[in-house]
């Protein structure tokens, strides 16, 4: 991993506040790995021996049903994580994960990383604080799809991916769309109304590439209040 991947890291929620160091001993022995689409990382009810930080690219977790099709509980991409509830009880994962786009992504091995844990107490109280501001922001998220329309999730979603904060930019989305539907809370036929209304937020897409005139334009229309955004006719 080289400098890049570290900043990657560094801005996951479950990273946040490390320094360089600190990080390093809890990654103790990981490597990043390159992994192609489709490829199944682990299946529901395996040991749960590592857990997964993404630095390129887009991983669905789900669970598949008796009648062949699948729940999706989540999607991630570049600067998140995943399977870590699972490696902190020492269970089993409770849904299986694939690799939707090609990938890199970094295994954290369970038992290496709690070990590093006992080895440096210090660590763990830094964890804490970390899964705390996670938590903060999983109750934000559940705000979000309270209070915003379908357009500003989507606004707020492709800000997030965005490469710049001002300017013009060029987002990558994961062909599939009805995942980002999924992760936005919404159905597909309403994400491509919600894309349909950003056109007047200077967005318009090419395939799996979402082009914004204006970042800061687009971030003001996703933090708009709700009743302003009904006014505006969206």
């Amino acid at each position: 991993m080289d400098s890049n991947d570290l900043k990657i890291i560094q801005r996951t929620r479950m990273f946040a506040g490390l320094n360089n160091e600190s990080m390093l001993q809890l990654l103790h022995g990981s490597v990043s790995r390159q992994h192609a689409k489709n490829h199944m990382l682990f299946e529901q009810g395996e040991d749960a021996q590592a857990f997964y930080i993404v630095l390129e690219g887009w991983v669905k977790v789900f669970r598949p049903s008796m009648a062949g099709d699948e729940a999706v509980f989540g999607v991630f991409t570049a600067g998140e994580t995943f399977g870590e509830a699972a490696m902190f009880i020492g269970g089993r994962y409770p849904a299986a994960a694939q690799v939707v786009e090609d990938s890199r992504l970094v295994a954290v091995h369970s038992r290496v990383f709690r070990d590093q844990l006992n080895k440096h107490p210090d660590l763990a109280f830094l964890m804490l604080g970390a899964m705390s501001r996670h938590l903060h922001s999983l109750v934000n998220q559940v705000e979000q799809l309270q209070t915003r329309s379908s357009a500003q999730r989507l606004a707020q979603f492709l800000v997030s991916l965005a490469p710049v904060e001002e300017g013009s930019a060029v987002v990558a989305l994961p062909y599939d769309k009805s995942l980002i539907a999924h992760r936005l809370g919404m159905k597909p036929e309403s994400l491509s109304r919600a894309f349909a209304r950003l056109r007047g937020q200077g967005i318009t897409t090419d395939g799996n590439r979402v082009l914004v005139e204006d970042m800061v334009r687009l971030q003001e229309y996703g933090e708009e209040g709700p009743m302003r955004e009904r006014l505006a006719g969206h």
